[in-house]
């Protein structure tokens, strides 16, 4: 994954999460979620916050240790119905989803005063909650955009209107837009101080680009069932022909899928920096008037763009030169319903979604208020569950680490001098943000009106609209968080050189700022560095240290890695959980070194958190084998045969179950378990893998 943003995800069998398009989310940063950890301890004096209930002590640690860790969890456990996969993350993300629920439905019931968070959060929820107000005026809260699209009568005043569709959707990860263009403001690939206009490819409703261009049957289907739907909406609005002009609509969505990048292209930052300065627009992407378009998307003056997939926008803008007004006129029609479905009556949902029955309301309502008012409810969330002295002890946390990847950089053998000279730099210029922001979003220009649901989106529409073009008139700040804080997730940005982990992910079972310090460091402190790792290994050693573009390893550093890492792809090899089927240990190396590499530093770390002392044992276990123990039950689910299948075929993060066995790399973890020759994952010290 060569994308300039990497969000981390909770479940090892998936690396990346795609969300619903759906007009809820108006900011589309994918909340994602991270995947470290699972233990919790909350004193020396409760023993069974240790989870030591969990384990199987039946079971020699040096023949299974993810089974002497987690075996008596693994025989009560089972997967709710319908879930493939079941373990202490999916635990968390529903208790964190039932807290933040509750706050914002607390929220609505109140009667805060006008202007608070308070109130905005309460009343955008209760509007989107009012079914009966938005039954009642059906269709009309669109009546002065669609007398603005019946209004276009030439390539001008359609390039105009398409500028005002251009929003602030897409966020670096995302490679489709909800309109024809997507706009993500962040710092060049070639310029760190200066936030910059970065367009991507939109418009499309299906998936992806081979969902309209793929000619077997089961995507054709997916087409003629999407065509009806088309139709569908436009009787809905009363619109003569709808059959004729969804045809056309869905014509003209293949033209521009064939215009698009692939997704192989969409993975390659290489590919995505496309620097056109704004004369260069009429030149390269003729067809859309694009003085009109750029005055009416308010960037009329801007200079420079970065162009993701120069592709899209030339071929979207020869569309717009080529196609009937007719048509695009219609095209418009129908994805203004759509984007607003969520708020416009039921039939509109019902026609655009495969639900049956539809989900409760109140869900849609929860991500809705998520969406719009993100930093406000994270200020409601971290004043409830993450106080102060959790984002303290969490920054002591990410300073070891920090320390500790110091130490471990200045020793690798092999990187060169030079290298190591660089990679240090980019260390003490990482920004890592924990919990929460120092600076919250202020919404206080946001008016949020209780019954007014289609109004509060697309007040809330404008006002990110407005704040994200701001940015475009200052330095570009590295620290700018880019999470919402109640997520349960964590973030990295390669460019600008950053990684954010939201209070959502810092609390039991992943990290307890009142529990063992063992446990924290053996479950969040080794995901947290095995994120900070990536920063110098194959995904970014693209970026230097202030997230530029621009390979800093020498060939020499990447043969000598590849050779070290060479012994981890025969390990991982070697792990079989069905007679027919084994790990691939190439297409799980990245995150193989990764979670070695965390596991390392995160040992270190802990041992720099004890200063000197011993800590004490709890449970029957010292701290080296909290440590480690931790380490191990951050892995634990239960996953049937087809998921298992399924991860192993195509996902780079090899099963939980495999990963936890990175212990037998390390050599304080058998000094800690007594693990000798003859146990089953003895190896060999010279087998072991130095890597970091």
């Amino acid at each position: 994954m060569r994308g300039v943003r990497r969000v981390i995800h909770c479940d090892s069998a998936q690396q990346f999460s795609s969300s619903e398009r759906t007009s809820v989310t108006l900011l589309r940063t994918t909340v994602l979620i991270a995947i470290f950890a699972v233990v919790v301890s909350l004193s020396p004096l409760a023993a069974q916050n240790v989870h030591t209930q969990d384990m199987d002590r039946s079971v020699k640690p040096g023949d299974d240790f993810y089974r002497f860790a987690n075996g008596a969890w693994l025989k009560v456990t089972t997967a709710p119905a319908g879930q493939p996969n079941y373990g202490t993350s999916a635990m968390l993300i529903e208790k964190t989803g039932e807290r933040v629920r509750n706050l914002v439905q607390e929220s609505a019931t109140v009667g805060a005063a006008q202007g608070t968070i308070t109130q905005k959060v309460g009343d955008y929820y209760a509007a989107f909650m009012g079914e009966e107000g938005i039954e009642a005026r059906g269709l009309k809260p669109l009546a002065d955009e669609m007398a603005r699209i019946s209004a276009i009568s030439n390539k001008t005043s359609l390039s105009a209107y398409l500028g005002t569709t251009l929003d602030s959707e897409v966020d670096g990860l995302t490679n489709n837009a909800d309109h024809i263009f997507g706009v993500w403001v962040n710092q060049s690939f070639d310029d760190s101080q200066h936030y910059v206009f970065h367009l991507l490819q939109g418009g499309l409703s299906l998936p992806d680009r081979d969902a309209y261009l793929d000619p077997s049957p089961k995507m054709a289907a997916l087409r003629s069932q999407y065509q009806a739907r088309i139709a569908a909406i436009l009787k809905l609005a009363e619109i003569a022909d709808s059959e004729t002009r969804a045809a056309r609509i869905l014509a003209l969505e293949i033209s521009i899928a064939q215009a698009h990048a692939p997704d192989a292209d969409a993975a390659d930052v290489f590919k995505q920096n496309n620097p056109w300065k704004r004369a260069d627009f009429s030149v390269k992407a003729p067809g859309i008037d694009w003085n009109a378009y750029f005055e009416s998307a308010g960037v009329f003056g801007l200079p420079q763009f970065i162009v993701w997939q120069p592709s899209a926008v030339t071929g979207t803008s020869a569309l717009v030169g080529s196609e009937s007004i007719d048509v695009w006129k219609d095209y418009l029609r129908f994805h203004l319903i759509e984007h607003y479905a969520s708020v416009l009556p039921k039939a509109v949902a019902a026609i655009l979604s495969d639900a049956q029955p539809p989900p409760d309301r109140s869900i849609g309502a929860i991500a809705a208020t998520n969406g719009a008012l993100g930093h406000a409810v994270g200020q409601l969330y971290t004043q409830r569950y993450f106080p102060p002295e959790a984002k303290a002890k969490a920054q002591a946390m990410v300073a070891d680490l920090v320390t500790a990847y110091r130490a471990r950089i200045a020793n690798l053998t092999w990187m060169s001098a030079e290298t190591k000279k660089k990679a240090l730099a980019k260390l003490d210029a990482l920004s890592i943000g924990v919990g929460y922001p120092d600076t919250w979003i202020d919404y206080s220009t946001l008016e949020v009106v209780r019954g007014d649901a289609f109004g509060n989106m697309r007040r809330a529409e404008a006002f990110n609209r407005l704040r994200n073009l701001a940015k475009l008139r200052q330095p570009a700040d590295p620290a700018e968080w880019r999470i919402d804080p109640q997520a349960v997730g964590a973030v990295i940005v390669f460019s600008p050189n950053s990684e954010f982990f939201s209070a959502g992910i810092l609390q039991p079972p992943y990290f307890d700022s009142q529990g063992d310090t063992a446990s924290n460091y053996g479950s969040a402190g080794a995901g947290i560095a095995h994120e900070i790792s990536h920063s110098f290994d194959e995904l970014g050693n693209i970026y230097d240290s202030q997230g530029r573009l621009g390979h800093w390893w020498t060939a020499e550093d990447s043969a000598k890695y590849h050779a070290a890492g060479s012994k981890l792809v025969t390990h991982f090899d070697k792990y079989c959980p069905f007679p027919d089927l084994c790990v691939n240990g190439k297409q799980v190396l990245v995150e193989n070194i990764a979670d070695l590499a965390g596991l390392l530093v995160a040992h270190d770390a802990y041992v720099l958190s004890l200063k000197g002392r011993t800590d004490p044992v709890i449970g029957g276990l010292t701290g080296e084998q909290r440590f480690f123990l931790a380490f191990a039950q951050r892995w634990r689910k239960v996953q049937d045969e087809p998921a298992l299948r399924r991860q192993i075929a195509t996902d780079t993060h090899p099963p939980g179950e495999y990963r936890s066995d990175t212990v037998r790399n390390v050599e304080a973890w058998y000094k800690a378990y007594g693990v000798v020759p003859g146990d089953k994952l003895y190896l060999q010290p010279e087998d072991r893998v130095r890597i970091w």
